[in-house]
């Protein structure tokens, strides 16, 4: 119990020095996203047809293929969002925006396909090619040398390259 306390300390600390604590909420807000509409019958076909994008500011950016799940989500909003704020027992969302875009992959399928850092990544809002740089990967590797757990690993990995891509 002792290293487990350990760990999240040391964790911990590491967000808050390289200044990851934006990221890992919103990847906490995008991993609810799905999670909270499934509990409710009547927005469980929202869960699989609505991914998160974006958080910024407390404001969470939704795309939709479908109007009519746009609508509903717009309806039942102060329910949504008072869903997820109750997750954290605490104000993280004020609001969200819903725009109708094509989905290019569906919610179900992003777990099952990691992004690896050596091919470049197509940013799908800007059009651009982001690359993690040697300096970068090298940097992340020493900071995870030591995280046992290989499924807390792949998250914080995923969550650093993410950032370092971000911000080259």
């Amino acid at each position: 119990m002792d290293r487990t306390r350990n760990l999240h300390h040391l964790l911990a600390e590491l967000i808050r020095a390289h200044g990851f604590e934006p990221k890992v909420l919103e990847q906490k807000v995008f991993a609810l996203w799905p999670e909270c509409l499934s509990r409710n019958e009547h927005f469980a076909p929202l869960a699989t047809n609505t991914v998160p994008i974006s958080l910024s500011n407390g404001i969470l950016k939704i795309y939709t293929e479908y109007s009519a799940y746009k609508s509903s989500l717009l309806l039942n909003k102060p329910k949504i969002l008072a869903d997820i704020n109750a997750e954290f027992k605490k104000p993280v969302l004020t609001d969200f925006r819903v725009e109708i875009k094509p989905l290019l992959v569906k919610p179900q399928e992003t777990e099952d396909q990691p992004s690896s850092p050596e091919t470049p990544e197509e940013d799908s809002t800007i059009g651009n090619t982001h690359q993690v740089t040697p300096e970068q990967l090298e940097k992340i590797e020493q900071v995870l040398a030591n995280v046992s757990d290989t499924h807390l690993r792949e998250s914080l990995w995923q969550l650093f390259t993410a950032q370092s891509k971000d911000n080259p």
